[in-house]
């Protein structure tokens, strides 16, 4: 492998050492020298190919901590219906499809957002009927926790008037006749395993173009969220990567009910276990189920008593509010430094509960995209109060809660850039700012998707900074990006990419 000087750089290391820097050394994959063009150039012989940055901001390249590589290779094949404003734009979209794909053949669609159509409420088994009789089709709410299913979709999923409401989940029913009207909300469970998987040459294909989606937004290392993992996703991913079709490095999260089935690493440290997933399965704005709530701290019990690491599923106030009195109660009853368990989403933070958060030394991985992504729905349906506690990321910061970013993929787009825009402005689609005094600064929302991710699953050895050693994973962004408005970053994209040294795509100045 040739070494590469990076050169003529506005270098930000994110090790917090405070060095001023201009160029970067790389050979063998890894960093060996961060300074100066002199100093770095120093670390190389003579042979070493040099790249000018032409004043570029380098940054340790990007981390998506948490997002579900699977689904969201499977939604760049499913009809897309996030920009519908109507149900018949999701008709016609779905008609559409089904005009294409063979009689029987299941139709996957995704994105809607009720609070956006001209209607004004969910799509039902009636409506995606009008767009076909002949196909199953299972239509996916923007935020990945509502299905709807046309009447063949039911049937085959074995979801009638008779079928009992699942713990934490709920059947929407006609009125007049208590038959399913196909809206289900917070039943994955149930409807997935009725879909049948994608063929493997559909899903490598998918997955190809996902990671390229990764690469192209600076992202070289995906941390695999997903609460259903165990030794078959771990054995698909593997053979995604032997066939070259997962370039990324991937942290595979271990569903809680897998607890102890995956090995820690395979592929020379390509594919990695991370922590144990914990759902807690809620309703939106909606007090828990007492019987997941039990079952969350059952399996944080378990997972805090086998040593490892948790990270654990809370979006709305009442949910974080049982996730902490879990840790509590497990941390008292065995404690342990620098266990780094982590609350993925935290969506609505509950007054007072930052400083448990940081008492615990518990970290925060959330998702900025979703103010503008889901924004003008929070302000449709969340009380002024709770808006004012929403994705509250400067009250955790000074609270000295640690912090992390990811897309949640497929619910957002894998764009880091645009995640820091929403960070800043906090902007909804509509231009509305919510809780304009959680905003952060340029260089604190960066630090989220680089430093701050790979600390979140104890990869800072290699991973999120720039200094001797670590994995010449680099990130070239325009020279203007730290001085860039909110407006101006959402036009931004990488200028390039590098993973363990090799470009990931051309330089497209």
């Amino acid at each position: 492998m040739t070494s590469l000087l990076l050169h003529n750089a506005n270098v930000v290391t994110m090790a917090g050492d405070g060095l001023e820097a201009d160029a970067v050394a790389v050979s063998d994959g890894k960093i060996v020298a961060v300074g100066s063009a002199g100093e770095a150039a120093s670390a190389l012989g003579s042979e070493a190919n040099r790249f000018d940055c032409e004043g570029g901001v380098l940054l340790p390249a990007f981390i998506d901590a948490h997002c579900h590589l699977l689904s969201y290779a499977a939604s760049l094949l499913a009809v897309d219906c996030g920009t519908a404003i109507s149900i018949a734009e999701i008709q016609d979209a779905i008609r559409q499809r089904a005009r294409r794909t063979p009689a029987g053949s299941w139709i996957r669609a995704l994105g809607y957002e009720e609070t956006q159509l001209a209607e004004g409420r969910h799509p039902t088994a009636v409506d995606l009927d009008v767009a076909t009789l002949e196909h199953p089709v299972r239509l996916i709410h923007g935020s990945g926790h509502v299905r709807v299913l046309n009447s063949l979709a039911l049937s085959i999923a074995g979801i009638d008037g008779g079928t009992e409401e699942p713990a934490g989940g709920i059947i929407e029913r006609d009125l007049n006749t208590g038959e399913p009207n196909g809206v289900l909300i917070g039943m994955e469970r149930l409807v997935d395993r009725a879909v049948p998987n994608l063929a493997y040459e559909e899903l490598s294909d998918a997955v190809r173009q996902a990671c390229g989606r990764f690469l192209i937004a600076g992202i070289t290392t995906i941390q695999d969220a997903t609460h259903t993992n165990g030794l078959s996703e771990w054995a698909l991913f593997q053979r995604l990567m032997a066939d070259g079709s997962l370039t990324l490095d991937v942290i595979m999260m271990e569903g809680s009910g897998h607890l102890g089935e995956l090995p820690e690493s395979a592929l020379d440290g390509q594919l990695v276990r991370g922590p144990v997933k914990v759902m807690l399965h809620e309703l939106e704005n909606t007090e828990p189920d007492a019987g997941e709530v039990a079952a969350m701290a059952q399996a944080v019990q378990a997972g805090h008593a086998a040593g490892r690491q948790l990270a654990i599923h809370a979006i709305g106030e009442q949910a974080v509010v049982r996730v902490v009195e879990a840790l509590e109660a497990a941390l008292q009853r065995s404690p342990r430094d620098d266990h780094r368990h982590r609350i993925e989403h935290c969506s609505v933070l509950p007054d007072g509960m930052a400083a448990r958060i940081a008492k615990l030394g518990v970290t925060v991985v959330s998702q900025p995209a979703f103010i503008r992504a889901r924004g003008d729905r929070y302000l449709k349906l969340l009380a002024g109060t709770q808006l004012e506690r929403l994705y509250a990321f400067r009250t955790l910061s000074e609270a000295g809660v640690a912090l992390a970013a990811g897309s949640d993929a497929p619910v957002t787009q894998p764009e880091p850039l645009a995640s820091v825009a929403v960070a800043m402005d906090r902007a909804t689609a509509s231009g509305v700012a919510i809780g304009p005094t959680q905003a952060v600064n340029t260089l604190e929302a960066l630090r989220w998707w680089t430093s701050g991710a790979a600390r979140a699953a104890f990869l800072e050895a290699t991973r999120g900074s720039l200094r001797p050693g670590a994995a010449a994973d680099l990130v070239l962004l325009p020279k203007d990006t730290l001085s860039a408005s909110p407006e101006e970053l959402r036009t931004y994209a990488p200028v390039c990419v590098w993973r363990r040294g090799e470009q990931g795509f051309p330089d497209s100045r």
